[in-house]
């Protein structure tokens, strides 16, 4: 149960808003909690009373950005077309996500929230394109797919349509 004053609607968009345009604008290092609650017309104080820090506060206004993303709108989407939109959206904020991935080894507080915010919802929209196969085999498409994404991420390798072909003929072999 929280305690104290409830979060301000309109301060944690204009917070959240904030966070993701200087991420853009300047690059995650470059971008301090002062600059955000600068922008956003909020105390710096307000910042770390909802968010730990500089990382789960980025996560969360990035997590929302993909969650806003629009999605096809299909009862049951393709494989093909998820990993798209999947490739789509982690190449629009590969910098940013580099960025919490590697502050996410030294912080396991980031780490969980990455992995519960970003990491398991994008396996289970791949997961859901896989009803068709074995639990066992459906797991290890999640895993593969998920891991060729991020090391192209790491690497700052193109998430293009040439790489979604390769990705869909390496797991139709299992």
């Amino acid at each position: 149960m929280r305690v104290g004053r409830p979060r301000d609607e309109k301060v944690r968009r204009a917070i959240l808003t904030a966070a993701q345009e200087l991420v853009l604008e300047k690059g995650y290092a470059a971008v301090t909690t002062a600059d955000v609650a600068k922008r956003a017309g909020a105390g710096k104080q307000t910042l770390y009373r909802w968010w730990p820090g500089k990382g789960a506060l980025v996560l969360d206004a990035f997590s929302e950005w993909v969650q806003q993303a629009p999605r096809l709108s299909r009862r049951k989407p393709s494989l093909s077309s998820t990993l798209v939109e999947f490739c789509r959206g982690a190449s629009e904020a590969a910098p940013v996500l580099r960025a919490l991935m590697a502050e996410a080894q030294f912080d396991e507080d980031l780490h969980r929230r990455l992995v519960a915010q970003l990491v398991r919802p994008r396996g289970d929209e791949l997961r859901a394109c896989l009803e068709d196969r074995r639990p066992s085999d459906r797991e290890l498409v999640v895993n593969v797919l998920s891991g060729l994404v991020w090391q192209r991420l790491m690497l700052n390798e193109p998430l293009d349509a040439q790489f979604v072909r390769f990705a869909l003929r390496v797991v139709e072999r299992i």
